[in-house]
């Protein structure tokens, strides 16, 4: 948070001219950063707003958490590493989660007068989890592979039937959050902004994340 606010407050100060009223929509993309519990990971995102009165807006997203909950995925690791190893092979199994959002909400622009725009949001949608694993070959005899140390053997466990990549799931998913908007060039802005949001899985998750984009306005 810290950051996003140093961040907003540069920004404010370099810029030259406001969002202006007349603008009608805005299409932006950008990336950066997610925080949750289990992981840090990189954040991407795009989304599409049209005005629909003064200075609000109604928006869509569409956006990637790299690694959101890697822990739902560390029990099947461990008993797949557990079993392997009583076959006398030793595996080095990594989780990741990727989740792709969708959601659509309201952004609302805050006038002031400044060269930047200061606005807040709030969102709701889906967003889609696919937990999967990666295992790394360390020693031991497997059926069918002389892999070397080191090794990527995940889809040889797969075709062994040793590992079953978890299943893909949809959760309900909200998000509230702020930035600013800096004007650039005409019809050109930066969008740095800070976001929270909460995915209701089955083991519910928070992230929070700064997002800093360009974006054009129409």
């Amino acid at each position: 948070m810290r950051v996003f606010l140093i961040a907003a407050v540069c920004v404010m100060g370099c810029a030259g001219s406001s969002f202006a009223q007349s603008d009608r929509a805005y299409v932006n993309v950008g990336g950066g950063i997610a925080t949750s519990p289990d992981a840090t990971s990189g954040d991407v995102l795009g989304e599409v707003g049209v005005r629909v009165a003064r200075n609000l807006f109604v928006f869509a997203d569409v956006g990637q958490f790299h690694n959101l909950q890697p822990s739902v995925v560390q029990p099947t690791i461990d008993a797949t590493d557990a079993a392997l190893s009583a076959q006398g092979v030793t595996v080095t199994g990594t989780p990741r989660v990727p989740a792709w959002q969708t959601l659509g909400g309201l952004r609302y622009m805050i006038p002031i007068r400044s060269g930047a725009t200061p606005y807040v949001l709030g969102g709701a949608g889906f967003a889609r989890l696919s937990p999967a694993a990666a295992f790394t070959y360390s020693s031991g005899t497997l059926p069918g592979a002389t892999p070397s140390i080191g090794d990527d053997i995940t889809s040889q466990l797969v075709s062994l039937g040793d590992f079953v990549q978890p299943a893909a799931t949809n959760a309900f998913m909200w998000t509230v959050g702020g930035g600013v908007q800096v004007p650039v060039a005409p019809h050109v802005n930066v969008d740095v902004g800070y976001r929270v949001s909460r995915i209701a899985a089955d083991t519910p998750v928070n992230a929070q994340s700064i997002v800093a984009g360009i974006g054009y306005r129409f």
